[in-house]
């Protein structure tokens, strides 16, 4: 186990920081205790309603999977296979009960369930995001589709250098000001607004 966050308080090299949270060795703990850094909200699942996975069987050992979890930094894996929990490995102090921050696979999963739910026929991807969340219909998001949301070309002004403080007066800006313009060619620096 890694000397990251240990002791009261931890060493200026073993502390988490805004600077060094997403670098590793710093990250193996600070993706599993994102509440602590960054200012986020938890949604709370239901415990009383999980899918609970029926367990398989599968040999695994010819991936290397230890291997490629020491050289990427990873934290977890799980691997579904036909329906079944095959496999599952827990690194760097994390266990199958602890939150993770999932930064681009949220993109993913979003973009699996809307590809599901179009293939339905449940959902039009022309659609305003305003008819499914009207609270939005006085922000810059308004005039978005689906489809913008989804292809992450809103243009919603976000900066994700979580250094930087801003006023709350710039943020009201970025969220009820005028979206920029859809273009091909328009570059847009995405960076949050959240500390």
């Amino acid at each position: 186990m890694s000397d990251i966050m240990q002791g009261f308080p931890p060493s200026e090299q073993n502390r988490v920081s805004l600077a060094n949270w997403r670098k590793a060795p710093y990250c193996h703990w600070a993706f599993h205790h994102v509440r602590e850094i960054v200012p986020t909200a938890e949604i709370p699942n239901n415990p009383k309603d999980v899918w609970e996975l029926e367990v398989g069987v599968m040999d695994i050992s010819c991936l290397g999977l230890e291997k490629i979890m020491a050289d990427t930094d990873s934290d977890a894996v799980v691997i579904l296979h036909d329906n079944k929990l095959v496999h599952e490995t827990y690194r760097n102090g994390m266990t199958a009960n602890d939150p993770h921050i999932l930064m681009s696979v949220s993109k993913s999963m979003l973009g699996l369930v809307a590809g599901t739910l179009v293939e339905r026929g449940e959902l039009a991807i022309d659609n305003l995001i305003t008819k499914f969340v009207p609270e939005l219909s006085n922000t810059a998001y308004a005039g978005a589709t689906v489809r913008d949301l989804l292809d992450m070309r809103a243009g919603i002004l976000f900066d994700e250098d979580y250094l930087v403080k801003v006023q709350s007066s710039t943020i009201d800006m970025q969220l009820t000001g005028t979206r920029f313009p859809k273009t091909e060619n328009l570059v847009i620096c995405a960076r949050s607004c959240l500390y």
